[in-house]
C-alpha cells in the first residue's frame, strides 16, 4: 500500500461524475415547473366546462342562435382590409346594431383578433380587420350580449370564400 494523501470529498472527481446527472434533473425539472405554473395556456375559445375526466360543449349560445332562424354570410377583403356580413333572421327578429367577430387561433389566446362589427343597414355589417390572417381560424358571430353565436371553422385563402354561419 501507499500513502497517498486522500483530498477532501468535493475534489473526488467520481463523486462528481455521479452526482452532476442528478443535480441537473432536479435543475431543469425545478425551471420546467415553474413555467408550467407561471404560463397559461388560454386555449379553450368556446364555451367548453371540464366534467370529471370528459368535457362537455355548452350548445346553448348556437342552439340560441338556431330557434332565432339566423345565419350569415361573412367575406373578407384583404386589399381593403374590410369585412363585410350579411346577416338573416327567418323570424324577422330585430337584430343588434353592433356585433362581434371574433377571429380565433386554433392553440394561442393571445392571437385572438376581435372586431366590432357595425349595422350599415338592416341585416348589413361592416368592419375592418388590422392584421394578416394565416392558417386555420375559428369564426365566432356574437351580439355584444352575448345571447347567441354563429360559428364556423375558417381556412386560407380568406378573401377568395364566402363563409356560410348557421343555417341557410
Amino acid at each position: 500500500m501507499t500513502d497517498q494523501q486522500i483530498g477532501p470529498w468535493f475534489k473526488q472527481p467520481w463523486l462528481w461524475f455521479i452526482l452532476a446527472p442528478l443535480i441537473a434533473t432536479v435543475l431543469y425539472s425545478a425551471i420546467y415547473i415553474t413555467a408550467s405554473i407561471v404560463t397559461n395556456d388560454g386555449v379553450v375559445l368556446e364555451e367548453y366546462t371540464k366534467q370529471a375526466k370528459s368535457f362537455h360543449e355548452d350548445n346553448r349560445l348556437k342552439e340560441a342562435a338556431r330557434l332565432l332562424g339566423l345565419s350569415g354570410k361573412l367575406k373578407f377583403d384583404t386589399l381593403t382590409n374590410d369585412i363585410n356580413l350579411e346577416l338573416l333572421s327567418a323570424q324577422n327578429q330585430p337584430l343588434p346594431e353592433k356585433l362581434l367577430l371574433t377571429i380565433g387561433h386554433p392553440t394561442k389566446a393571445s392571437l385572438d383578433i376581435i372586431i366590432p362589427l357595425h349595422q350599415l343597414r338592416p341585416g348589413h355589417y361592416a368592419g375592418e380587420l388590422n392584421n394578416t390572417l394565416k392558417g386555420n381560424r375559428k369564426l365566432i358571430i356574437s351580439p355584444e350580449s352575448k345571447d347567441w353565436q354563429l360559428i364556423n371553422e375558417a381556412a386560407p385563402p380568406y378573401d377568395q370564400q364566402i363563409f356560410i354561419l348557421g343555417t341557410q
